[in-house]
């Protein structure tokens, strides 16, 4: 008896999932820098599973032959048919470091952006004022503050606060309204000004709305 062609080809294909699995897929923001800790260990922990599973003993000639035709160059003399628990291994195992690398990334851009605050500023929401004027512009909005203003304090602060929050997941507990993924906050061309810029639609607007609710207005500035 001989497997089929289409059987030799869904071995390659697993083999082929198995290696692609390296490739990344986990981005940063889709969770807490705590998140993807504990998913990293949940598939760390599947993948030792699957290792638990894998027989060595249970290797044996293999019955088929050459499972892809006499024209195909790879044969397979001896197969284990727990071989796949290996592989499913990997790809958890390939998983969990995408994960833990994610995590050091979120964690690393947090110490980057706060390394001038310790911690009790960087969950403090950044005061985005004095004030004197608000502007919405393309993809957001430009806060216009007082002479005297410490735009680039201002700016730090808010960049390091962002980053906190990123690296907890946006979560509404620990971040201010103001901070949600996807924001840029940048000097504008005049250096009183502050932008906050997003780039879909619904967090542009988000941004408007809260930057209004949270700017601190200098007595006679235009809300």
């Amino acid at each position: 008896m001989r497997r089929s062609r289409a059987d030799g080809w869904t071995v390659v294909l697993l083999l082929g999932v198995a290696c692609s699995a390296s490739n990344p897929t986990v981005k940063p923001d889709e969770a807490s820098a705590a998140g993807h800790r504990a998913e990293a260990e949940r598939e760390a922990q599947a993948a030792a599973k699957e290792v638990q599973r894998f027989d060595p003993k249970a290797a044996q000639p293999s019955p088929f032959g050459d499972p892809l035709g006499k024209d195909y160059l790879y044969t397979v003399p001896i197969y284990n048919p727990t071989e796949g628990h290996l592989h499913e291994a990997e790809m958890h195992q390939a998983h969990a470091r995408q994960h833990e690398a994610a995590a050091q990334f979120l964690e690393r851009f947090e110490e980057a952006e706060c390394r001038d605050f310790p911690p009790a500023s960087r969950a403090a929401c950044p005061l985005l004022g004095p004030v004197v004027r608000l502007d919405d512009i393309p993809g957001g909005v430009r806060a216009s503050l007082s002479k005297g203003a410490r735009i680039d304090a201002v700016i730090a602060h808010m960049r390091c606060h962002y980053a906190y929050a990123r690296a907890r997941g946006f979560d509404d507990r620990v971040g201010c309204p103001l901070y949600v993924k996807g924001i840029e906050v940048r000097k504008g061309l005049d250096p009183l000004t502050i932008e906050i810029v997003a780039r879909d639609d619904a967090t542009v607007q988000m941004v408007r709305a809260h930057a209004r609710e949270e700017a601190v207005f200098v007595k006679g500035g235009q809300p």
